[in-house]
């Protein structure tokens, strides 16, 4: 059950290793070129860094086993990882907007020479980090890797940017259109990140689940009635639990009934059931 918070926890380990040593260049590589899109991800790579820990740190708590204080375990400290990163992240893009905006209006010289060599050194970097997170199943792994994949693309546009520059003088205010443009992306794709994991803490139906498909198959087991008192819900956007009442013919098939049950939630992920049966 804990497995793939355990797997997401070594995995946000090393992308948080990996971040916080391409923090130092990055710090660097911005005050040495005087890039707005640079300068601006120097704030971006820290939040990147702080949130990456908090979601290490979470995904370890999230593998703890159930106590009689958190009866149903500690999986949801993924999801309220993932809504603090989300909000984290969408606070520093507006803060990048802020700081890239009035730059289009007064545009700066940039060093694009050294423009080019910190964003070939971004790409590594954060490719490799996206690799590593590529298939993850939590919440907490997608927020990250939505911000890593963000930072592939602001490097590759940094890259093209650098290459511009090089050649043409006239072009200062594509170093700060560049950074509004990643500030936009991101603020798009956490938002929906949070809003799915906000559904998630306010116990939605999974998006994954059919509801109708499931209660047809506990109808045509023989013997079942009807189904009141059905509800489902996810822990952490994998798990789910559920709970139903079961309305039933003859009391001597109960134990059948139940297995026949605990087969079709199987099918349908859910990894915690309660049964009563009438």
């Amino acid at each position: 059950m804990h497995q793939h918070h355990k797997k997401a926890g070594q995995n946000l380990a090393f992308v948080f290793f990996m971040n916080l040593t391409f923090n130092i260049l990055v710090i660097v590589g911005g005050l040495a070129t005087n890039s707005m899109a640079i300068l601006a991800d120097c704030i971006h790579d820290m939040s990147d860094t702080i949130s990456i820990a908090l979601a290490w740190v979470l995904e370890h708590v999230a593998q703890k086993d159930s106590t009689d204080k958190y009866s149903y375990g500690y999986q949801r400290f993924s999801i309220l990882g993932a809504v603090i990163i989300s909000v984290f992240v969408i606070v520093m893009a507006l803060v990048i907007l802020q700081e890239a905006i009035p730059r289009l209006f007064k545009p700066e010289g940039v060093d694009a020479g050294g423009m080019l060599l910190v964003a070939v050194v971004g790409i590594v970097f954060k490719s490799v980090s996206v690799y590593k997170l590529h298939e993850g199943e939590t919440f907490n792994e997608k927020a990250i890797l939505f911000h890593q994949l963000g930072d592939v693309f602001e490097w590759i546009a940094i890259l093209i940017l650098s290459l511009v520059l090089m050649f043409w003088d006239g072009a200062p205010y594509l170093d700060p259109f560049v950074s509004i443009g990643i500030a936009l992306w991101l603020i798009f794709n956490l938002g929906r990140n949070l809003y799915k994991s906000v559904e998630v803490l306010l116990q939605k139906t999974p998006d994954n689940f059919d509801v109708n498909e499931f209660k047809n198959a506990i109808m045509a087991i023989e013997g079942v009635n009807g189904i009141d008192d059905f509800h489902i819900w996810s822990l952490d956007g994998i798990d789910s639990v559920m709970t139903l009442k079961v309305d039933v013919d003859f009391v001597e098939n109960v134990e059948e009934i139940k297995k026949e049950i605990y087969v079709i939630s199987n099918r349908h992920h859910v990894v915690d059931i309660t049964i009563e049966l009438d």
